[in-house]
């Protein structure tokens, strides 16, 4: 194509067509030609677009609009319009392009015909557009300010304003250590920090500022140098995020977690402490078990004891009982031999007058003689005396028989035997008496004693129930001991888990902080 009327102009303009999309258009707007750059951007051919409206390559809403035709009035006017426009491509496609709409003049100053120099920055302003929604997604979710080399505040948006409660009005061209409390900003610390942003040194951390009325706010930030073409910083930008809540939740955690892990420890040596005494308890238990199975051994002896001593008792408290009727027969046998005695010492003068009286009387006397003879070997002991006793009167009952014969000259020796009978009878009759009372207190003292074992016996029973009971519960509590030393292991080693795992998160809050 040919925009210039002498080959010198084409040729130094050769370098320009080849580098830049070219059109012409008349000052209506309608195409006149194109070059290859041009129809290879926009996907048409020439005769596709020469003769028809600019307005081809315009979106519907911008080529109605009061704008387009202002651009095309200020074109008429000789006004040259320079910028980024958004086209249209054949395919509907956007393209982006850097372009100089050029009015050309004649002689008069009126124009005829525009040329325009455009460039495909498509693939830039896509770039471009990332890095702005980029930029944009951090000031919507990032305090941005920025300052320059001497720590004076240039710009701040929305949220930084926000977080530290200022209007932009409040801190522009004011400096940074208005953030800072009065310790920070004169501390060697804090010049060192702006020295190496001038150096091109970035800064990232976890910060303590100060917003309006003191309010403490601390802040994930990074303070970040810009370079110019020389590659000298010229403005640092910093962007922040506000982990006040966070902070103060960690902090909150980390002051619970240490409560806690004093908890644990504590319960770790109570735990150790209950395991030990666990330990004593199952000890001390098996010692107490073995000792009450020492006692119920005894206990279990005794009984036997008791019950034998209650079958003696029984039994000598019938041979008491025993004792007592043949005690009670002897002395009504005694009294009717004192009262035979009697009547025989009565009756000795008689004698002479009946044998037959005398005959009964000695066969009487006779049987008498042997019964107590049989009740004195009975008594035993107490008894011998009556059994010599018994004896002589039975002789005295054969002399009787024989005396019968001579009764006159026997008279006089039976009066006196009769009374050494009654003396003797009168002493039988005593010991009979001291007989019958000891049989009585025996019996007596058999009854108290038999009611003396029987309460023993049953305390003795109650006492093995009741060492037979603690002897379960002793086991029992062996058996709890034991389970509780080995929960109080249990709860010991949990708890040292837990306190290790306390220690970590311990450390790993000190990590976020």
């Amino acid at each position: 194509m040919s925009f210039f009327k002498t080959e010198k102009e084409k040729a130094k303009l050769t370098a320009i067509e080849e580098n830049y999309a070219i059109i012409s258009f008349n000052p209506d707007g309608t195409i006149i030609e194109a070059n290859n750059n041009f129809l290879n951007a926009v996907g048409y051919s020439l005769e596709e677009i020469k003769g028809k409206h600019h307005s081809i390559f315009c979106i519907e809403s911008y080529k109605n609009s009061q704008e387009y035709k202002d651009f095309w009035k200020a074109l008429n006017e000789g006004n040259t319009q320079t910028a980024r426009f958004k086209r249209i491509k054949k395919n509907k496609e956007p393209i982006y392009i850097q372009a100089s709409y050029i009015p050309i003049k004649n002689k008069n100053g009126k124009v005829y015909e525009i040329i325009k120099f455009a460039q495909d920055i498509t693939e830039l302003r896509i770039q471009n557009l990332d890095y702005k929604g980029q930029i944009d997604a951090i000031n919507r979710s990032q305090a941005v300010i920025e300052f320059d080399m001497n720590g004076i505040i240039l710009d701040a948006n929305k949220n930084f304003l926000d977080t530290l409660g200022y209007s932009l009005d409040e801190i522009q061209g004011k400096h940074h250590s208005m953030f800072c409390e009065d310790s920070y900003k004169n501390s060697k610390e804090y010049i060192k920090f702006w020295e190496d942003l001038n150096k091109g040194i970035f800064s990232t951390g976890q910060y303590l500022r100060l917003g309006k009325n003191g309010k403490r706010i601390w802040i994930q930030a990074s303070y970040n140098p810009i370079f110019d073409t020389e590659g000298k910083p010229f403005k640092v930008v910093k962007y922040a995020v506000d982990i006040t809540n966070r902070k103060e939740m960690i902090y909150q955690i980390d002051e619970n977690v240490k409560k806690l892990t004093s908890s644990l420890n504590h319960l770790s040596e109570a735990s150790a402490s209950m395991s030990e005494g666990a330990e004593i308890t199952k000890d001390s238990s098996q010692k107490i078990t073995e000792s009450i199975t020492q006692i119920n051994e005894a206990v279990s002896n005794l009984s036997e004891k008791i019950e034998a001593m209650l079958s003696s008792i029984t039994s000598i408290t019938s041979t008491s009982k025993e004792a007592e009727i043949i005690t009670k027969e002897a002395r009504e046998q005694s009294k009717q031999t004192t009262q035979a005695i009697v009547k025989l010492n009565e009756e000795s003068e008689k004698i002479g007058e009946t044998i037959k009286i005398i005959t009964q009387i000695a066969f009487q006397t006779n049987i008498l003689s042997l019964n107590a003879a049989v009740e004195a070997a009975t008594a035993g002991e107490a008894g011998k005396g009556f059994a010599v006793v018994a004896q002589e009167v039975r002789n005295l009952a054969n002399r009787s028989d024989a005396a019968a014969k001579d009764i006159t000259s026997a008279i006089e020796f039976i009066q006196t035997l009769v009374k050494s009978s009654l003396e003797l009878i009168h002493n039988i009759d005593t010991k009979i008496e001291d007989i019958t009372s000891m049989s009585t207190n025996i019996s007596k003292s058999m009854k108290e004693q038999e009611e003396i074992s029987d309460d023993l016996s049953s305390t003795a029973l109650q006492a093995s129930q009741g060492v037979n009971e603690v002897t379960h519960n002793m086991t029992n509590v062996s058996e709890n001991a034991i389970k509780s030393g080995d929960s109080a292991k249990d709860t010991v080693d949990a708890t040292n888990e837990l306190i290790n795992v306390s220690n970590e998160l311990i450390s790993i809050l000190h990590k976020l902080k």
